[in-house]
Formats: structure tokens, C-alpha cells, sequence
């Protein structure tokens, strides 16, 4: 595994490059997606705690290679991301 903090830093940002409207799309299914009201009763939702969970998820899971092709191709192009994260089709 690759190192990405050192004894003398502990934190180290994982870095989202896309547009506000992609943004702001992200956040409102956030905001009222049903699983959230569970986490919340939890304890306070923050970006890193759902980033985690969400690789952690991703990584135990198994993907084909086809359905791997299409998330990143739908990853790399934010109107596709909005369509398949609102509902749309990933394919």
C-alpha cells in the first residue's frame, strides 16, 4: 500500500476535481437520500466518513470488467455522472 501521510503529518486530502453543478447534484442526494436519516441518528455525517465508506464498499465488491469500464467511463464525464447518480442508466 502506498504511504500518503508521514510521522510528521497525519492528515492527507483526497482531492475531487469536478464541476459546482456536479457538486451540487452530489449534495442534494446526500441530503435526502433515505440511508442518510439512519446515519445521521448515528452521529454527524462528514464528507471523509462517507468517502470511506463508500471505497470500502467499492473495493469489497466484486465489479466485472465490463461494469468497471462503464463506471469509469461515467466517472470521467460529469454529465454522465449526474444522469447515473440521479437515477439514470450507468450503461
Amino acid at each position: 500500500m502506498k504511504q500518503t501521510s508521514s510521522s510528521e503529518n497525519q492528515n492527507t486530502m483526497l482531492g475531487v476535481g469536478t464541476t459546482f453543478d456536479t457538486m451540487l447534484v452530489i449534495e442534494g442526494i446526500i441530503l435526502v437520500h433515505p440511508a442518510m436519516q439512519k446515519l445521521r441518528s448515528i452521529g454527524k455525517l462528514n464528507k471523509t466518513s462517507l468517502m470511506k465508506m463508500a471505497l470500502m464498499e467499492f473495493l469489497r465488491t466484486p465489479v466485472s470488467d465490463k461494469k468497471m469500464r462503464q463506471l469509469f467511463t461515467a466517472s470521467v464525464n460529469d454529465d454522465k455522472f449526474r444522469s447515473v447518480i440521479s437515477g439514470g442508466q450507468l450503461n
